[in-house]
């Protein structure tokens, strides 16, 4: 070796534990056909402390090349503190994907060591989010929450989006909301809009989240009701919470249109939120055969007395 910050060790000598290794461990199997071929072409990464080697990157080399009972050719540079070494494991890693639980541990990570007003700056160049993107925001606004909230992020059971309308509550209604997703997991739409008219429903009535949703609306899912429904059933829930006289027009509208449309493919939905007393009339077909039963029902459909009933809908409000 011509480098001589390059040596050959054991990789017993190794120490791969830091706390800035920050990527999972990659498996190893891949590697091993390429190291019996070829040897080990690039050196991993590692800094020299108190006589000891403290791996930066290339664990999974290391792993491999133990299990070949290889040495392990080792580059030595500067890395001074924790943070110094998360940014060169960071650097040399920049290739590999980085999904939210990921960005997650590294906010988590740098967030402790490191003053919120620096965060954008250090830390998102690294992860590919623009520092003042609305996405950074959302970061920086997620390391106030609770710890709790991190596995829910990590299950996808909850969009990190939500962190937009969960700081803002108190640490007593952002408890009592854990239960919500922690079997379900949440669209970002669902998940934004049942926060939201929650949120918006408390500071109108002065009450709590957790008196809301107190509620047997919100009752947890039980064993025979689906994820989906269970979703369904708590943003209805709250939507009615928060809109309870379009919630109430919505309910008067659908009894009159399953009764025009029984029997029929015809969906009828009112146009806006019933300010226009319009309605839209739809239905789709693949066939002749089905386009000409659509167009008997819709003659037949035409003829009930119901239509009137139905664009009155709304008109006093």
């Amino acid at each position: 070796m011509n480098n001589p910050n390059v040596c050959s060790l054991s990789p017993a000598d190794i120490d791969c534990s830091g706390p800035w290794l920050l990527h999972p461990e990659s498996p190893v199997e891949n590697l091993i056909p390429s190291l019996k071929k070829y040897g080990q072409l690039v050196p991993v990464l590692a800094v020299e402390e108190s006589g000891k080697t403290l791996l930066i990157a290339g664990r999974a080399r290391v792993a491999a090349a133990a299990k070949l009972g290889m040495d392990v050719l080792v580059r030595y540079i500067d890395a001074a503190d924790d943070i110094s070494k998360a940014v060169l494991h960071l650097e040399e890693n920049s290739a590999r994907p980085a999904d939210e639980s990921f960005k997650l541990g590294v906010m988590r990570f740098f967030a402790a060591r490191m003053e919120a007003s620096e965060l954008a700056k250090a830390v998102a160049p690294l992860l590919g989010v623009k520092p003042k993107s609305r996405d950074m925001k959302f970061w920086l606004d997620w390391m106030e929450l609770e710890l709790e909230y991190d596995e829910l992020l990590k299950l996808g059971h909850i969009p990190l989006a939500a962190v937009g309308v969960l700081i803002k509550l108190d640490d007593t209604d952002r408890a009592a909301l854990v239960r919500f997703f922690e079997k379900l997991s949440w669209s970002r739409s669902n998940a934004i809009n049942f926060l939201t008219w929650l949120y918006e429903t408390s500071r109108r009535e002065n009450k709590s989240i957790v008196e809301l949703i107190s509620a047997p609306a919100f009752e947890s899912a039980g064993e025979s009701e689906s994820p989906k429904d269970a979703v369904t059933r708590f943003c209805k829930a709250a939507k009615e919470l928060r809109y309870p006289t379009l919630s109430e027009l919505e309910k008067v509208h659908n009894k009159i249109v399953s009764e025009i449309c029984a029997g029929t493919k015809w969906r009828v939905e009112p146009v806006g939120s019933f300010e226009t007393g319009e309605v839209m009339i739809q239905t789709r077909f693949k066939s002749r055969e089905m386009m000409e039963k659509a167009m008997a029902d819709l003659e037949a459909i035409a003829k009930f007395s119901g239509w009137e009933d139905l664009f009155e809908v709304g008109r006093d409000k």
